[in-house]
């Protein structure tokens, strides 16, 4: 099964997947491509991303090993095909990755019939947002909050909305989503 996470830049994506992650010995992060700088915190995921210039993306896309790809605050992410392969092949396992509302729909469309998807949009109040991500040390705040309505937007094509105030309840409806999904054929 692939749990998919998204939401805007601040809502605690990265840190749900890393709770999940250090709780479960069979949820693994799915890597993908970007063509971003690293953050600190990114270790504390192992190496959540393949980074790549811009250019070694955009040859990535002509050589056909990109299924889906999206610019994010001008930076490039993407999803390998060699990487829905690995959640397909996998059986023993589940993995979990942040991708962007734009690709949700395209990688749950591909992996329809080979695998279960559970999709899950993390929601926090604008404020909180701002206050997270000058803790984080992020300078381009208003270009990551002005996203924000763009991706609520797509709110309504997940499985479920959580809003993420506090880390240990936002685990707790996870998991009981995980079980409902595993149960399901």
């Amino acid at each position: 099964m692939l749990i998919i996470i998204s939401g805007s830049a601040g809502v605690g994506k990265n840190t749900v997947m890393t709770a999940l992650l250090e709780k479960y010995d069979n949820i693994k992060l799915l890597q993908s491509c970007t063509t971003r700088a690293p953050r600190k915190t990114d270790s504390a995921m192992h190496n959540p991303y393949i980074y790549l210039t811009k250019e070694q993306f955009e040859q990535k896309i002509k050589n056909g090993e990109v299924f889906e790809h999206e610019e994010i605050h001008h930076n490039f992410y993407g999803m390998l095909y060699s990487s829905l392969d690995t959640i397909v092949n996998d059986k023993e396992n589940h993995y979990i990755k942040d991708i962007g509302v734009l690709g949700q729909k395209s990688i749950k469309d591909a992996l329809k019939g080979r695998t279960k998807v559970l999709s899950i949009f993390l929601t926090a109040p604008k404020e909180e947002l701002i206050k997270r991500l000058k803790i984080r040390g992020d300078h381009d705040i208003d270009l990551r909050i002005s996203r924000m309505e763009f991706e609520l937007s797509y709110a309504k094509n997940y499985d479920a909305v959580i809003e993420n105030i506090s880390l240990e309840k936002t685990i707790k409806e996870i998991e009981k989503l995980i079980k409902k999904y595993e149960k399901i054929k």
